[in-house]
């Protein structure tokens, strides 16, 4: 390939007197023209002036190390609390396993579920620096009762503070994810700093679970090594560290805004745009008289009052959401490392090696680890051999549906596990034996949840990622409902046999996600020939149309050609 210096230097300054070199540190134009000792310029003249003059690219933003900083810390704060909550609820508060599988999982839902409350507060009233230090208020609000919630009972209703301070810390990093992603984005200086932008999303996305790894490690660690209030295991303190980081996220974010760009707030937000086109559309679907056309989409009705492009894309995304349906099993299965997962652990003897023994609530470590490995092994070992060995590329589609198949396996493997259980004595199996339904499960993230976002934003028109987003998160909300009511029905009789349901629910999801992704499949064919069928047709009328007598030779010519060499031809379509 030629570099971009060469193709400029070779084609380029020849047509337009102008080159642009890029490399890391700046970028140098050099302008040449002929110019006539009297100043004018023409294609002749005396002298040849060369001016050379340099633009230096836009520096790193400082602000981004005050942002992934400040995620690092609430990053471990918030997945910690969720990596003790269960066995928390369960062994210190004595509330029933059930109950505290209820609690956690709700606690998961408005985690999920507040991100687009965040983001449309953000983009369309105060701005993301704004957004996120009010509800840092909140967010801190929940620590302060949570740690009051640990410490001797004072009268309180227990069940009642706890719920209040989950709440409250859930609204606060759910309603804050999105804005602090968005803020360090917006603090890149576009085209320019393309590369830096897309290497702090992958530092974004290693901070964020170098954070969820060291929150399944230190607060169990804590809370084990810790003695007080007469109890073995001292939750004030792990409640106190998690609050602590918490606050030294604050911090290092209120440092930062001497840092921070200033923000454009957008003159409308897509999310409420969005959701008012479909509840116009229905409206007038539901109102319609029984003798109107019938349009072709019934998002149709809401042209009019929303121009058809946008109507458009926003029919476009309802073909994509159909294919999310399934996917809220998915997430019912990953959220349950954290409650029936870490319950299951506590079973089993966790001693790893002789000398060195675990807390059972850290055995979901497990589960980073190995995405750490899979993710360089899958990308530069599996894919390279399969495209070799059989010529096979998996495209998206067709692994979401195999990180499907592997979700199912580890709940296989964990209800295989917790039958062998029942049929020991108390802590005699080794909590090595999670290790398949980890693998798994990590291979579904791997296959399904990478793969799956990148899909629907690769599909989505550009005006609608961030719906794309919302939905991607409410599925993970909707998940995480989904064992809340499985485990309020309390129909099995076993934890194991709840395992292989679970196991089974997905396997009929993920059949049903395949039909459902070849129908999306099929229909986008359709839609591309019918496209490119048009498109032709369009051409060969324009064509026709735009042919004009020549009287010199009485031979029909294209206007084409009478058109000066700078105007640009309409009749150039780009098809996606």
């Amino acid at each position: 390939m030629f570099r971009a210096t060469q193709m400029a230097s070779e084609e380029t300054l020849p047509a337009l007197g102008l080159l642009t070199i890029n490399d890391d540190n700046e970028t140098i134009g050099i302008t040449t023209s002929l110019t006539l000792k009297n100043g004018s310029n023409k294609k002749s003249g005396y002298g040849l002036v060369t001016v050379l003059h340099t633009h230096r690219r836009p520096k790193y933003p400082i602000a981004i190390i005050f942002v992934l900083t400040a995620k690092l810390f609430e990053a471990f704060a918030a997945n910690g609390i969720r990596t003790i909550l269960a066995l928390y609820l369960r062994d210190d508060l004595f509330f029933s396993e059930s109950f505290s599988t209820v609690l956690l999982h709700i606690f998961n839902f408005f985690g999920q579920f507040c991100p687009i409350f965040g983001a449309i507060l953000a983009d369309s009233y105060i701005g993301n620096v704004r957004t996120i230090n009010r509800l840092y208020f909140v967010y801190a609000l929940g620590w302060t009762l949570l740690v009051f919630t640990s410490l001797p009972y004072v009268g309180v209703s227990l069940v009642f503070l706890v719920s209040m301070a989950l709440l409250l810390i859930a609204i606060g990093n759910g309603s804050t994810r999105a804005c602090v992603t968005s803020l360090g984005a917006i603090q890149f200086q576009l085209p320019d700093q393309a590369k830096q932008l897309a290497d702090y999303f992958s530092w974004y996305y290693f901070i964020y679970y170098i954070g969820i790894f060291l929150s399944k490690i230190i607060p169990p660690m804590i809370r084990a090594n810790t003695r007080c209030y007469n109890k073995t295991e001292c939750y004030p303190a792990v409640f106190g560290t998690l609050g602590t980081s918490f606050f030294m996220a604050w911090l290092t974010f209120t440092i930062g805004k001497l840092f921070y760009k200033e923000e454009k707030i957008a003159e409308e937000n897509i999310l409420v745009k969005f959701y008012g086109c479909v509840k116009h559309a229905l409206s007038k679907k539901w109102n319609r008289a029984s003798n109107d056309k019938k349009p072709a989409h019934w998002l149709h009705y809401a042209i009019g009052r929303y121009d058809e492009a946008f109507v458009n894309d926003v029919t476009k995304i309802f073909k994509l959401v159909k294919l999310y349906i399934p996917l809220p099993i998915y997430f019912a299965l990953l959220a349950q490392q954290d409650s029936s997962w870490t319950f299951q652990a506590a079973f089993m003897n966790t001693t790893i090696v002789e000398g060195i023994t675990i807390q059972p609530d850290q055995a979901k470590a497990m589960g980073p680890i190995f995405l750490f490995m899979l993710i360089p092994l899958w990308q530069y070992v599996v894919q390279p051999l399969l495209r070799w060995l059989f010529k096979l590329e998996l495209q998206p589609l067709q692994s979401l549906t195999v990180g499907g198949v592997f979700s199912a396996l580890s709940f296989i493997s964990a209800g295989i596990l917790q039958r062998y259980i029942y049929t020991r004595p108390y802590r005699s199996v080794n909590v090595l034996w999670q290790i398949p339904q980890f693998i798994f499960i990590m291979l579904g993230e791997l296959l399904l949840s990478i793969p799956g976002l990148q899909f629907a934003f690769t599909q989505a028109p550009v005006s609608m990622k961030s719906v794309v987003t919302a939905a991607w998160f409410l599925n993970n909300a909707f998940g995480n409902l989904i064992v809340v009511l499985i485990t309020e029905l309390n129909i099995f009789p076993s934890q194991y046999d709840e395992f292989f349901f679970y196991a089974i629910l997905m396997i009929v999801s993920i059949i049903f996600y395949t039909y459902l992704a070849y129908v999306y499949v099929l229909d986008e064919q359709v839609a591309a020939a019918d496209s490119v069928a048009n498109d032709s047709n369009h051409n060969s009328l324009e064509l026709i149309s735009s042919e004009k007598p020549n009287p010199r030779n009485g031979v029909r010519v294209s206007q084409e050609s009478d058109r000066n060499d700078d105007t640009p031809s309409t009749s150039n379509i780009t098809i996606v």
